[in-house]
């Protein structure tokens, strides 16, 4: 039998007219560079499960918002009972004793745990709603002052007019806070009621009414809090230049590499860049290639991988990933990860309006991707923390495997089972900050941080918060560890670039929320750590105050400033000093072939 030429086989697969291999029309259908970011919006809003949205919004947002609002109620009823209780040890002595232990014990074994939740729920709260609030008008302000009356050009005076933006957006929001708490107390007033005696919708409006008036005092509070720590206020953001330094010039060489994006299909399409961009895994094997490379050559102490390493955190990708190190064991030996929102957050992007719930399968079974495969690369390695003290604690494979744990995730990843999710919260929870130790006492340390916030929207989920509870533990890693210096890896970026030219979508879908508690937490130490990030696929490095910031374009799909669609990375060089004195001596950008 006659074989075919390739072009009349490509003819007769339709090749002349499409060839499926580029993608089609379905792979663009969520790419606002395509259809523009209105159409996907509009798109999104006809496909969204709003019964889910609604359950999700009463429970994340109005139930939280009960208990908070709970709280003077609750306070009441129990001074009440503490009151009867005494005042029985005159006719009674043994019934008021009793009442009393009885109260105390509940005192005693609720107090922690109460005062934890309810300042988990504060907190979550206020990133949920009042701070992408701030995050809008401070972007609008600061866009309008950056070009009016004319555009700034150097970083200093984007940098004042920046400052300018956000002082305005932070009174906004103290005056609307107040309006809101005055406005409350005017019309209904503080609800002070004792809980035995009142019918639950009665409690629940109470509850509400109270909410809104610490909702806003706090909001006021808060706002001024944002304003002092903001980045805008911890001198300008500068672009980076090689310097003389007197710190040792033979330090170590680390690989940044960020936004891998990897697919689990040979022409599998990324939800970046629908038919543009790059088709497959390709272009991350050739820079596999050229870091080995650079390794034989030169030997490179670490690889730095901050994020989005799959593009919908698909057990595919992640298996994907992991054999693609398989055939370099001399760079996983020595790589680090942290998870993106790609990772762990990101939306169905076949299905744009429709979203995990915090409890569902789904989202529990990419965190458990993620632990998974950290545990496989550096599962030795990184060690879990104390977050209360800081103390290094189990590495996390050792930590994997305590108690009934390890068995529970495996029952998870076979059956999703309820107790799997519970575990695999309190598992993500927990394991981050991940740590690892300086090699040598002359060596460095690597501190690693998920910066993916805990909800997320459909369309805004690459919003990024470092929880509270994983600053303390860097706060105290850094205090106790006073001698050492510190690579500090997360996914998302920490301030915002130097340049006028960034959109608007851009700044505030794409945000650290809380990015001023960050560096207000390195500041102090920025003599001795070095971060590390991706998120924005932007090639920057620079500093805010004196914390070297170093910013890595995509693997795969280039830097987002540049047309040239080429994927990049960077090979950086450190150098070492007494004391823990860190800074970046060279960097290379490596254009992927």
């Amino acid at each position: 039998m006659r074989s075919l030429s390739p072009q009349r086989q490509d003819s007769r697969e339709g090749g002349r007219i499409w060839d499926l291999r580029h993608g089609d029309a379905e792979d663009n259908r969520t790419s606002p560079r395509v259809h523009g970011l209105l159409r996907v919006i509009f798109s999104t809003a006809l496909e969204f499960r709003y019964f889910k949205s609604l359950l999700s919004f009463l429970i994340l947002v109005i139930g939280p918002a009960l208990l908070l609002g709970l709280a003077p109620s609750v306070a009441l009823t129990y001074g009440q009972l503490k009151y009867e209780a005494g005042s029985m040890l005159g006719r009674s002595p043994i019934v008021g004793l009793v009442l009393l232990a009885i109260l105390a014990g509940i005192a005693l074994g609720l107090w922690r745990p109460l005062t934890r939740s309810v300042v988990s729920i504060f907190w979550d709260l206020h990133y949920t709603l009042v701070f992408p609030l701030f995050v809008v008008l401070r972007e609008i302000l600061r866009m309008a002052a950056e070009r009016v009356p004319d555009r700034a050009k150097s970083p200093e005076q984007i940098h004042r007019r920046r400052q300018i933006g956000t002082i305005l957006a932070a009174l906004l929001v103290v005056g609307g806070g107040l309006g809101l708490a005055i406005a409350v107390l005017n019309s209904s007033g503080l609800q002070m009621l004792d809980l035995r005696h009142v019918q639950p919708w009665v409690f629940a409006r109470a509850a509400l009414v109270n909410a809104a008036v610490i909702f806003g005092v706090s909001a006021a509070v808060e706002s001024l809090y944002w304003l002092w720590h903001q980045p805008d206020f911890s001198g300008p953001v500068v672009n980076w230049e090689p310097a003389a330094s007197n710190l040792a010039v033979n330090g170590p060489r680390v690989a940044h590499l960020s936004d891998l994006h990897l697919v689990g299909q040979r022409y599998g399409y990324r939800m970046e860049t629908g038919t543009g961009g790059p088709r497959g895994n390709r272009r991350m094997e050739r820079a596999l290639h050229q870091v080995a490379a650079t390794h034989a050559m030169s030997p490179l102490d670490h690889i730095l991988v901050t994020g989005d390493i799959t593009d919908a955190g698909t057990r595919a990708e992640w298996t994907e990933f992991l054999d693609l190190l398989q055939g370099y064991p001399e760079l996983r030996a020595g790589l680090s990860f942290v998870p993106g929102n790609h990772d762990v957050n990101v939306a169905d992007r076949s299905r744009a309006g429709h979203f995990d719930l915090p409890w569902s399968a789904g989202l529990a079974l990419r965190r458990l991707r993620v632990v998974l495969a950290l545990a496989a690369i550096q599962g030795e390695r990184a060690r879990v923390v104390d977050r209360a003290t800081g103390v290094l604690g189990p590495s996390l494979n050792d930590y994997l495997e305590k108690g009934e744990r390890a068995e529970r995730l495996r029952a998870l990843a076979q059956n999703g089972a309820l107790r799997g999710r519970r575990e695999m919260a309190n598992v993500w929870e927990e394991v981050f900050p991940l740590v690892e130790p300086p090699r040598r006492q002359d060596g460095y340390g690597i501190i690693l941080l998920n910066s993916n916030s805990r909800g997320y929207f459909s369309l805004t989920n690459a919003v990024g918060v470092i929880n509270p509870p994983q600053l303390r533990a860097l706060k105290c890693i850094l205090r106790d560890f006073s001698h050492a210096a510190w690579a500090i890896l997360l996914h998302h970026q920490v301030v915002e670039y130097p340049v006028t030219s960034i959109g608007f979508r851009e700044r505030i879908t794409l945000a650290l929320v809380n990015a001023a508690d960050l560096l207000s937490a390195l500041r102090p130490h920025a003599s001795r750590v070095i971060v590390f990030h991706g998120h924005r696929h932007w090639d920057w490095i620079g500093k805010c105050g004196n914390v070297v910031l170093c910013s890595a374009p995509s693997v795969m799909l280039g830097s987002h400033d540049e047309e040239d669609g080429c994927g990049k990375f960077h090979i950086h060089k450190l150098a070492l000093g007494p004391n823990g004195a860190f800074c970046l001596s060279t960097t290379e950008r490596v254009v992927v072939e």
